[in-house]
């Protein structure tokens, strides 16, 4: 715990190589991994950890993520995301900046903390630049991994985000989701009416018309001076003469805005519109949400804010038949948040939980279900199996399940997200909303 200082200290010359060869890489750091050191891959990250039954040490690189220009600001949002919520860890961090690596600015900032009657350090390393952010997180319950940490720092390089051409918009390779379901469209009660198209989920109301775009990661996407103008470039230029692009300017900021707006002209028909493209990020996948009204005046009392925008993704939804549902349901790998932040807790030594479930519909109307995980410290975690079999009752937006646990019978609500890829199945118990699967076709 003496050595915390000191070590901060050597966190921020991540920068200084020692010029040895490079054995792996992740997102943009190249690293050379400890010699003993388990490599276990999370969603969004990557761990290098060593437990004995006298210490733990762990070293989590995690995927850089869009941010603003402002170390302090997202190093302050990483350590609440990372350290506050993830580790459910409270304390004021010393920090210091350190000197630029490549394109990116460290800052770098620990804690010593005790819990359940263990010492920890923790310490959290932040790079900005290229309009993101990227952080390491260091956890030790002894001092002896502090030199480790230090030599694995000087091994680390910070690379510049992958960008690759896009194909031209009339060779773009067509979407890979080839599955239909038997309710295309949904007619919502506020008026709205969303329609699954190629590429994307079309919403309209009168005049209005809002294209919600599958995900595409930012790495597909050519070089351009920020992230809205690359999806534009990709998304609405092809069909849009846009008279001049206005971008908003988030400036310092953590949880940043993504948008852009403009009168255009529709290249096809000559027809004026107003045209508005809103960017939300989700495990390196960019969602964007594409609107064009007539007006800018017909846009504004449409959405008000740009947060309205970005609520539009909620209208990603139909309704989930009998015939739609033959066959086997898994979880999608990482899906589960909890997974994520509860494996990153037991780094410190705290409870870790994994689960994966599965649910087979068979045409008669029956069904099955497996649930499986693990619970408990990191080297003795308890396991759980559960595997339930009733009939299962779809009745407008829910679905019931029989003999479920204490053979009860559970409703859930039902529906279906559309996705590049197919159908996405997502139930979530209407008394216990908690729970909920996110389930894809095997």
């Amino acid at each position: 715990m003496k050595r915390l200082a000191g070590f901060l200290g050597a966190v921020l010359l991540l920068g200084c190589g020692l010029g040895v060869a490079l054995a792996d890489s992740f997102d943009i750091f190249e690293y050379t991994p400890p010699q003993g050191w388990k490599k276990s891959n999370l969603q969004g990250g990557v761990m290098l950890a060593l437990q004995t039954k006298d210490s733990f040490g762990a070293i989590v690189l995690y995927a850089s993520t869009p941010a603003g220009n402002n170390p302090e600001q997202n190093f302050r949002g990483e350590w609440k995301r990372l350290v506050e919520e993830g580790l459910e860890l409270s304390g004021e961090p010393t920090t210091e900046m350190g000197p630029p690596n490549g394109d990116y600015q460290n800052l770098a900032g620990g804690i010593a903390v005790s819990k359940d009657g263990l010492d920890y350090v923790v310490l959290l390393s932040t790079f900005t630049g290229n309009g993101r952010v990227a952080s390491i997180l260091y956890i030790t319950t002894t001092e002896q991994h502090l030199e480790l940490f230090d030599r694995f720092n000087s091994s680390l390089k910070l690379a510049r985000p992958r960008a690759t051409q896009a194909p031209p918009a009339s060779a773009a390779r067509p979407p890979a989701n080839t599955r239909t379901i038997s309710t295309p469209t949904t007619r919502f009660n506020d008026g709205w009416v969303a329609t699954i198209e190629q590429g994307f989920v079309r919403v309209a109301k009168g005049e209005v018309v809002v294209l919600l775009h599958y995900g595409i990661p930012l790495s597909e996407l050519p070089e351009g001076p920020n992230e809205v103008v690359r999806y534009w470039n990709r998304l609405v230029a092809p069909r849009y003469r846009v008279d001049g692009l206005k971008v908003f300017e988030n400036g310092p900021c953590y949880i940043c805005l993504y948008f852009g707006e403009g009168s255009a002209t529709e290249i096809a028909t000559g027809a004026r519109k107003h045209v508005a493209l809103y960017v939300q990020f989700n495990k390196g996948l960019g969602y964007a949400i594409q609107v064009v009204a007539p007006s800018f005046a017909t846009f504004q009392k449409e959405f008000p804010n740009i947060e309205a925008v970005g609520k539009m993704y909620g209208y990603n939804k139909f309704a989930v038949k009998a015939a739609d549902l033959t066959g086997k349901w898994t979880s999608s790998t990482g899906a589960a948040a909890q997974y994520y932040n509860s494996v990153t807790g037991a780094y410190a030594g705290m409870n870790a939980v994994s689960m994966a479930d599965s649910f087979t519909f068979n045409r008669d109307g029956t069904y099955s279900s497996a649930h499986s995980g693990a619970s408990g410290f990191v080297g003795s975690q308890q396991f759980y199996s559960q595997k339930y079999q009733g009939r299962a009752t779809l009745n407008g937006w829910q679905m019931s399940l029989t003999n479920r646990f204490n053979n009860k019978t559970e409703v859930f609500e039902a529906y279906f997200e559309m996705t590049a890829t197919g159908p996405v199945l997502n139930l979530i118990q209407v008394d216990a909303r908690g729970i909920h699967y996110r389930l894809v076709r095997e």
